[in-house]
């Protein structure tokens, strides 16, 4: 359950202390329960209603503010992807949990090719367009529980849980091939080509975190020294 609807539930809940709060000071007044309940049950009912519309109400905002800052804490809020500080907890975890179950894990570390250069010759927000257009498409590349994070500014990683080197290496081809087909248009609606380098690399045993990150980007980097627009893994 979201923060929004716990928060609502919550208000519900709380929205009852009004009308018993009031039924039992007039109790303590002398007035009988059930005398006092048939005598002003419209008072009663509309302190309910009333109260638990409040609550309810306020509840989900207070929900939604929450679900807010929590996804601003691991979202990127340029691309929608996660950011680089979740990436890292999950990827610690994967790590753990590969060593464990003894299941494979693969990275997948990829930059945008000359990306300095499209700024450059088409403007920041145009390339803020291509990187979130470059995410948007990969996602649809990408299994669900696939852990997707931007690392830097054109810099991005993939973490594939239960995936062998051989198959991460056809998901970061296909990926590859998809943002070298897909049609960027600048503002003259003239077509802009992006392409990436991926550099590939899979967990080995008992490795830790930073050496198979330094595998991943030592690939990316003979990736793009055979020429770019390629994987290497």
């Amino acid at each position: 359950m979201n923060k929004s609807r716990l928060r609502a539930l919550q208000g519900a809940l709380l929205s009852l202390g009004a009308p018993l709060g009031w039924l039992i000071i007039q109790c303590f007044s002398g007035f009988g329960i059930v005398a006092e309940l048939s005598n002003n049950f419209a008072l009663y009912s509309y302190m309910l209603l009333a109260t638990m519309g409040v609550f309810i109400l306020f509840g989900r905002y207070v929900g939604h503010k929450e679900d807010l800052i929590l996804k601003l804490s691991f979202i990127d809020s340029l691309t929608g992807i996660y950011n680089l500080r979740f990436y890292l907890e999950r990827m610690q975890q994967e790590i753990s949990y590969s060593h464990r179950t003894k299941t494979p894990l693969s990275l997948i570390y990829f930059d945008l090719d000359h990306f300095k250069n499209i700024n450059d010759s088409y403007g920041h927000p145009f390339g803020d367009k291509v990187l979130k257009k470059v995410c948007a498409t990969i996602k649809n590349d990408i299994r669900a529980h696939d852990i997707f994070a931007r690392i830097g500014g054109e810099e991005f990683s993939i973490l594939l849980p239960n995936c062998p080197l051989s198959e991460a290496k056809i998901n970061a081809e296909r990926i590859r091939k998809s943002v070298e087909q897909y049609q960027f248009l600048n503002q003259e609606q003239e077509q802009v080509k992006v392409t990436i380098s991926l550099g590939v690399a899979a967990l080995r045993e008992e490795e830790d975190y930073e050496s198979f990150y330094k595998r991943a980007d030592k690939h990316l980097y003979l990736a793009k020294n055979q020429g770019r627009n390629k994987v290497f893994a």
